[in-house]
């Protein structure tokens, strides 16, 4: 307990959250490839391919990988995120029960997974101002984000050439966030004290 306290243990802890945060998002960036239906042939999508595959290995033999829903990342990630969230409760010497655990690790997977749907849509947004058309790595940010906006786009239509479906997604993310998330997140904060 005295040990976080000190600097070196804030390090420590700062690192094992980096790793941990790191390894999360590859995995939701993975499960998002996927639903996405992003061209495997590009070199990003490869990338988080090949590191995330050893991971990603055992829960596939459970769930299975059939269809555009890879449930394997997911349940990878909620693994991952529920064994940090019981290393932190005995760092800090606090028993967390099972409930708990389960409801950090869930609200933490949904959180990263908006807030990475939330930055997709900020960077297309940009790099289609920005970044010419037809560049693979760009047009992953499309491909990525197509299927988030095209909900909103069906009920804004662009106005003066302008696409504002972006806007749209990105409030019903933090409304989501807000609103859900923070609901299962305070009923867990309920459930410690």
């Amino acid at each position: 307990m005295e040990t976080l306290t000190s600097p070196a243990g804030q390090g420590g802890l700062f690192l094992l959250q980096f790793v941990v945060g790191l390894v999360i998002f590859a995995l939701m960036l993975r499960f998002l490839l996927r639903a996405t239906h992003a061209d495997w042939r590009n070199p990003i999508v490869q990338f988080i391919a090949k590191v995330t595959n050893p991971l990603c290995m055992p829960a596939n033999k459970i769930v299975g990988t059939k269809g555009r829903w890879d449930w394997g990342a997911i349940v990878t990630a909620l693994v991952i995120q529920a064994i940090f969230v019981w290393a932190i409760g005995q760092l800090t010497g606090r028993d967390f029960g099972a409930a708990i655990i389960a409801l950090s690790s869930i609200t933490e997977i949904m959180n990263q997974l908006l807030d990475m749907m939330f930055w997709l849509i900020i960077i297309q947004a940009i790099m289609s101002w920005v970044a010419p058309s037809g560049n693979p790595n760009t047009e992953i940010f499309n491909q990525l984000t197509r299927p988030i906006l095209e909900p909103f786009q069906r009920f804004i239509p662009p106005m003066g050439g302008i696409d504002l479906s972006p806007i749209a997604a990105i409030v019903a993310i933090k409304l989501v966030q807000i609103v859900v998330v923070g609901s299962i997140a305070q009923l867990a904060q309920g459930m410690i004290g």
